[in-house]
């Protein structure tokens, strides 16, 4: 695109294009340089070498693109007449018999082509505004990944980087920020960085060495410090976790904004009283289970850890089995006491933190007059014109009643009650103040894949008239709502076995990159598709293709040096991955934890079939080599989402020699001589040929109520050894699966090992 136009008109010696490409060529230089593997190092985060320099050339080359605009409005998009003259004098010129309509329409021509070229300016200046923010917070990053590393690598508390850094950072987030500097001794100081919104306040004090560091949050109101918050704050900067303080902060500071905007609505308040409301209902809940914090994740609303991984509430619902058996009875103390710092770092655990959402309806929000929504058992309140008791009766605890307050929406008018503040009688003008058009919002750190019987449930647990929001699995970019009786809530959507396989996937990238470097108007559900993840790049792995992906169908597991083979029936059950519950009360926690809880055990259970996992025996230094023993078909079921049944069958292989067959294959002392024969046709075969014994069938169901796994044999169920066993289960309805019929071992080894191929060995290990 030249800015000139033919030889009638001045040719300016740079062109638009080459501007813009300057512009790209100094972009380009940058994210080469971030993608250098020491390149984020490499970069001085606020110095003179790299990043001053950029900021020059932007400005210049931005400079230079506004000059040649402005020449090519004022030289080629010339006035009309201009435009025709210059078209008859080019005609004459070249002898042409000149008509009226020649220029006219040679100017239409020229408009149309000037209207496209602005057209594509524009859009390549906006593709151009993105590329600058980009590299603009690609730079912001590697500064904080660049300080990051200097403290990790420092014992000093580089006071010069980090206070440059909280400065940029409270401009970033319109926080006011102020320094202050104290001499302590005769050479040490220590600055304080001081960073302020309208209420919040967060000090950091920054010395010449780490463990000078210090982090204080305060506010201007009524509102009590908590150092849990301090300390969440202070641990990331000793771990050298920039960005992740600066995310706190973040979170703080929008609280803080919200506030202001929405006065009297409280926003940092109320995120405290949503601490002490789930801190009521654990209360209430451990004591209804006898003090037994093991059970709130089976019957309660899981454990209450707040400003443990985030800034306010949150909840830990679920626990891998491994990780459960391995915890000891300090660490149980510890968690029912908040004070098990680990916690948040031990990877698989399943969270639920809240925050706010902007909302088409208004909520009531607490004021300072109110500690929580969740009422102490003996605290008496009477009904009033604002606000209401709700009783609600616990889903899984049998005879636990839980009260929580329910505010009624209306005029200002002057009301007087009892408040539960101190346990105080005073007066209060409840109005529509507190009102504000914002939700609380439950999200789920990482989404989990759920099934449409678990979405649906979770819709009406919250509201009647809740809708779902989910990603179009075409696309995954496009949003629709569906309603709770909507027919197209299982139309296009993937399957559970798709997400969850994709979700172990990513999960075994992530670590695989770990181990190499070492170092709304109603209710809604969210729900997005989960990301693609990497696939296997051996060819030799068999799938099922689902949605447009490829699921591992078979895989090898070893456990103490026995072999067994797990393959995947079709997958059958559609599903979503969901990431967050607007919430309509708090109280809706009670009735969608023991959802999400019991979705996540049937995943865990699902992903231990693609899992290749493998124990060596104690003498055992390789078990590449193990053969199978024993093969494991695996099926789910879409009109019973949390069954799966399963078909253990022994592995019993002809081979070319038979002596080589009885050396290599142990004799069990129940097995018939008429299995150790070889014909003469399978001597002579290539390779080896399976024969599979008639098998043993199992049924595994995960209950709701407790998330418990329940197991049953054929035998338990009156089926008998057929030539289709896995057909023969299917025909059980799952109202004949009560928990009187189960297998006890078997249901026990299920729940302490939630694993398919460890309940194969159980089984093979328990019928010889």
């Amino acid at each position: 695109m030249s800015v000139g136009t033919p030889s009638l008109l001045p040719q300016p010696l740079r062109t638009i294009s080459d501007e813009f490409r300057e512009l790209q060529y100094i972009i380009d230089q940058f994210q080469t340089q971030l993608n250098a593997p020491d390149g984020t190092i490499g970069l001085h985060p606020f110095g003179q070498v790299n990043v001053e320099k950029a900021q020059v050339s932007f400005t210049q080359a931005c400079s230079r693109l506004r000059d040649a605009l402005a020449q090519y409005r004022d030289i080629t998009l010339t006035s009309w007449n201009q435009v025709i003259r210059a078209d008859i004098g080019q005609a004459q010129a070249q002898g042409m018999v000149v008509s009226a309509n020649i220029p006219v329409l040679a100017a239409t021509n020229r408009a149309a082509v000037s209207a496209q070229e602005l057209l594509d300016m524009r859009k390549i200046t906006d593709a151009l505004y993105e590329d600058a923010g980009s590299c603009k917070k690609l730079l912001f990053d590697a500064a904080a990944n660049s300080i990051s590393h200097a403290l990790l690598q420092s014992d000093n508390g580089l006071p010069t980087l980090l206070v440059e850094r909280l400065a940029a950072t409270a401009k970033r987030l319109g926080l006011a920020h102020y320094t202050d500097v104290q001499k302590r001794g005769d050479n040490d100081e220590v600055t304080t960085v001081t960073l302020a919104g309208g209420i919040l306040v967060i000090d950091v004090d920054i010395g010449s060495k780490k463990d000078q560091l210090k982090v204080k949050v305060s506010y201007v109101s009524d509102i009590e410090h908590d150092e849990r918050i301090d300390t969440l704050m202070l641990g990331r900067l000793l771990k050298g976790d920039i960005r992740g303080f600066e995310n706190l902060v973040e979170q703080m500071a929008q609280l803080d904004r919200l506030t202001k905007e929405h006065s009297p609505a409280n926003f940092i308040y109320n995120s405290f009283s949503l601490v002490s409301t789930l801190a009521e209902i654990q209360s209430q809940e451990l004591d209804a289970l006898d003090g037994d914090i093991k059970q709130l994740l089976r019957y309660g609303s899981g454990i209450s850890l707040p400003h443990t991984r985030h800034v306010g509430p949150s909840t830990l619902f679920f626990v891998p089995a491994t990780i459960k058996s391995g915890l000891s009875a300090q660490d149980w103390t510890a968690l029912q006491d908040n004070n098990f710092a680990a916690v948040a770092d031990i990877p698989g655990l399943r969270w639920l933190c809240y925050s706010w959402e902007p909302s088409s309806t208004s909520h009531c929000f607490l004021s300072a007059l109110f500690q929580q929504h969740c009422l102490k058992p003996d605290y008496a309140i009477e009904d009033s014109d604002t606000h209401k008791v709700v009783t609600v009766n616990h889903p899984n605890i049998h005879g636990l009643e839980l009260r929580f307050l329910e505010f009624i929406k209306q005029k200002r008018q002057e009301v007087a009650g009892l408040m539960q503040v101190d346990d105080q009688e005073t007066h209060t003008d409840i109005n529509s103040d507190f009102w504000a058009p914002y939700t609380m919002v439950a999200w789920l750190e990482s989404s989990l894949p759920a099934c449409a019987l678990t979405v649906r449930k979770i819709m009406a647990a919250v509201s009647p008239d809740a809708k779902i929001e989910v990603l179009s699995p075409s696309t995954d970019k496009s949003a629709e709502t569906l309603s709770l009786d909507s027919p197209r809530l299982l139309e296009d959507a993937p399957t559970l076995e798709q997400l969850v396989y994709k979700e172990y996937k990513t999960k075994q990238g992530k670590e695989f990159i770990k181990d190499r470097h070492v170092t709304t108007g109603s209710t809604t559900v969210k729900a997005i598709s989960s990301p693609s993840s990497p696939s296997p790049s051996s060819s030799s792995l068999s799938g099922i293709a689902t949605s447009g992906a490829k699921i591992r169908r078979s895989s090898t597991h070893t456990i103490k040096g026995h072999s067994v083979v797990v393959e995947l029936e079709t997958p059958q059950i559609r599903a979503w991955s969901i990431c967050r519950i607007p919430l309509n009360h708090p109280r809706n926690v009670l009735g969608i934890v023991p959802l999400l809880r019991r979705q996540a055990v049937f995943n865990e259970l699902l992903a231990s079939c693609f899992n290749d996992s493998s124990t060596l025996d104690a003498n055992s230094k390789d078990n590449s080599n193990t053969e199978a023993i024993a093969k494991l078909s695996v099926k789910t079921f879409a009109n019973d989402p949390f069954r799966i049944d399963i078909l253990l069958r022994d592995i019993q292989r002809h081979v070319q020699n038979k002596s080589e067959y009885m050396g290599k294959r142990p004799k069990t002392s129940d097995e018939k001589q008429e299995n150790m024969d070889i014909s003469d046709s399978d001597e002579n075969a290539e390779g080896q040929e399976e024969l599979l014994s008639p098998g043993q069938g199992v049924i595994l169901r995960v209950i709701e109520a407790t998330s418990d796994i329940l197991a049953w044999t054929h035998q338990s169920l009156g089926i008998t050894h057929t030539d289709d066993l896995l057909t023969a289960m299917s025909g059980v309805a799952t109202s004949s699966l009560t928990k009187a019929t189960s297998h006890s071992n078997l249901s026990m080894v299920a729940n302490l090992s939630n694993s398919i191929p460890m309940i194969a060995y159980w089984l093979n290990s328990n019928t010889q």
